[in-house]
This record gives C-alpha cells, sequence and structure tokens, in this order.
C-alpha cells in the first residue's frame, strides 16, 4: 500500500501530490525527511506518517513539535487517519488520499464544450461589449423626441451594461467559493452575445408592431421566445462554469428560468382585467426607420377608424 500526501493551498485547493511505495513518511523542514516542507514553522522532524502493521490502518504521530499537528482543525498527538484528513503542521496542509478507494467515472467530454472554447477570448469579450454599448445608443437614438447628445447619455447607457456584468462576476464569485475555475471571460463574452441577441429581438418585436398590428397571440409568442433564450443562456452559463450532470444542469437551469419568468409573467398578464385609477402609458413613439410598409391612403384610414367605432359600440351594447 503506498502512502499519499497532497500538497494543499490555504483555501485547500490542491498544489501538488506526492506518492511514497513504503510504510512510513518523515515529514520535516530537515533535508534528511521524506517528504520536506520550507516552513519555519514546521520542526526539522515533525511528524511521522506510518502504517500501522497489525490494523492496516493510516496513522500519524507528533514527533515532539513545538507548534503541534493538527487533524481536521483538531490538535493531536497520535490519530488514526481516514481518507480526505486535512492535517495541518506551521502553515501547510496536507490531505490524505487513500489509493485504496476507487475513483469516480470519468465523465464524458461532451463536443459542444469544445465548440464554445472560441468564447474564451478576452478580444472577443470586449468586441461583443462595444457592440453591446453601441445598440444601447442606437436604441436611445431612435427612441428620442429631442435632441440626441452622446455625451450626456453615455453615462447612463455605460451603467446599464455594467449591470448586466453583475452575471457573469456572480458565476466567477460562485466558482471561488466552490474552489473552481471562472471561466470569466466566456461567462462575459456568453452575457454580452446575449445582450446583442435580445437587442436584435427587441428592435425585430418593434418593427413586427408597427408594420403588422398583430393582437393577442404575438404577447404569448413573445414570452415563449424570451423563455426559450433565457433558458438556454442560464442552461449554457451552467455549462461553462461547473462539471455537472446533464439532469442536475436541466434541472438548475429550469428552476433559475421559472424564477426569472414568473414575476414577468405575474405581473404581466394577471392584472390586466383589472381597472386602475392611475393607469400607465408607454410614452415612446417608435421612430419612422421601423416603418416598412406604405401608408394608407386617407379614405381607408378613415374607413379603418369608422370600423373601429362601430366595434366599441358593439362591445357597449354586450
Amino acid at each position: 500500500m503506498a502512502i499519499v500526501l497532497e500538497l494543499l493551498s490555504r483555501k485547500n485547493i490542491p498544489i501538488k501530490h506526492y506518492k511514497f511505495d513504503q510504510d512510513y513518511v518523515c515529514v520535516g523542514r530537515d533535508f534528511n525527511n521524506d517528504l520536506r516542507l520550507d516552513d519555519p514553522y514546521i520542526c526539522p522532524s515533525h511528524m511521522l506518517v506510518a502504517i500501522d502493521p497489525e490494523s492496516g490502518n493510516l496513522m500519524v504521530n507528533d514527533c515532539q513539535s513545538i507548534n503541534g499537528i493538527k487533524v481536521n482543525n483538531a490538535f493531536v498527538k497520535q490519530a488514526t487517519l481516514n481518507s480526505h484528513d486535512v492535517i495541518k503542521i506551521g502553515r501547510t496542509r496536507l490531505r490524505i488520499i487513500d489509493t485504496k478507494v476507487p475513483l469516480a467515472k470519468a465523465m464524458p467530454l461532451s463536443e459542444l464544450e469544445e465548440n464554445l472554447s472560441w468564447l474564451n477570448q478576452g478580444f472577443l469579450a470586449l468586441s461583443f461589449a462595444v457592440m453591446c454599448l453601441g445598440f444601447f445608443m442606437l436604441s436611445k437614438y431612435l427612441q428620442s423626441v429631442q435632441e440626441f447628445s452622446i455625451i450626456k447619455e453615455l453615462p447612463s447607457e455605460l451603467g446599464k451594461l455594467a449591470a448586466f456584468c453583475l452575471w457573469p462576476l456572480s458565476f466567477a464569485i460562485l466558482a471561488k467559493v466552490l474552489k473552481k475555475e471562472s471561466h470569466i471571460v466566456s461567462q462575459f463574452s456568453l452575457t454580452f452575445l446575449l445582450v446583442l441577441l435580445a437587442n436584435a429581438l427587441i428592435i425585430l418585436q418593434k418593427i413586427t408592431i408597427f408594420n403588422i398590428h398583430p393582437d393577442t397571440w404575438f404577447t404569448w409568442l413573445e414570452l415563449g421566445i424570451f423563455t426559450s433564450i433565457l433558458g438556454v443562456f442560464i442552461w449554457l452559463s451552467l455549462f461553462i462554469a461547473f462539471h455537472q450532470s446533464p439532469l442536475r444542469r436541466n434541472i438548475i437551469a429550469s428552476i433559475m428560468t421559472f424564477i426569472l419568468i414568473a414575476p414577468i409573467y405575474t405581473l404581466g398578464f394577471l392584472n390586466t382585467d383589472k381597472f386602475s385609477p392611475r393607469p400607465s402609458y408607454n410614452p415612446i413613439l417608435l421612430a419612422p426607420q421601423y416603418n416598412l410598409t406604405t401608408a394608407a391612403p386617407t379614405g381607408e384610414f378613415i374607413d379603418n377608424a369608422n370600423h373601429l367605432f362601430t366595434q366599441v359600440d358593439k362591445l357597449k351594447t354586450k
């Protein structure tokens, strides 16, 4: 049986592992030790890790060190070690690895993971961010009814862009807490790509509303498309950030999508039939750039208006 010790960082992140094909390992600062650790708080001969010949268990013994030994944050003079126990001597952390415990099966490498590697480019993320800012400024320009000033509008649009940065930053912080790789550049690229797609769909929505005047079905179509895009975005964010089973990823993505969509659905649809003494109006005027159809003749416009009034009269009689 080999003795395997894993050197850990202060956050218990593996740095290096040592394998010894012998029944004992002397650990200390002296060069004659089997494992020498350059830590001023470790004695020349600090501890002995050995296999008990009778029980076969792995034991640790304190060699009368000054600062002692901690096993799982508890001081010990002698103790039986189990797999993944953390030993602290001085400021150095070591983890016990039991080579007899079978490892988990390797996860299959998805082709999607290889295909998404192009997102991990800083220049690409920066380019997407600049394009998002350009989309924000363009939308503000098309909606403005007063003189448009880039200098005046730039701070607010930069703040909007910074708000979208909270999503990839939250994943980076979560990965740091879980001691995983953050993939922050890929997360930024994915987020900005979603913002670009959302802005393109918003412009397409306004063009559609301006030209064909859809009914209620269009609202449901918008909700369906928005839910699908948001769900795919959350799924990809989880896929990039963490190594997990597809079932678990699907469940988490579905729950997060529902949590984000439910308030929009509730506020947007359940209160439509209630009377409001202070109704809110949308004062945004759609710019002529959204119009792709020709203007209706005056006579046709009047006939359509009269038809609308006729429909209103019929509703009143009902």
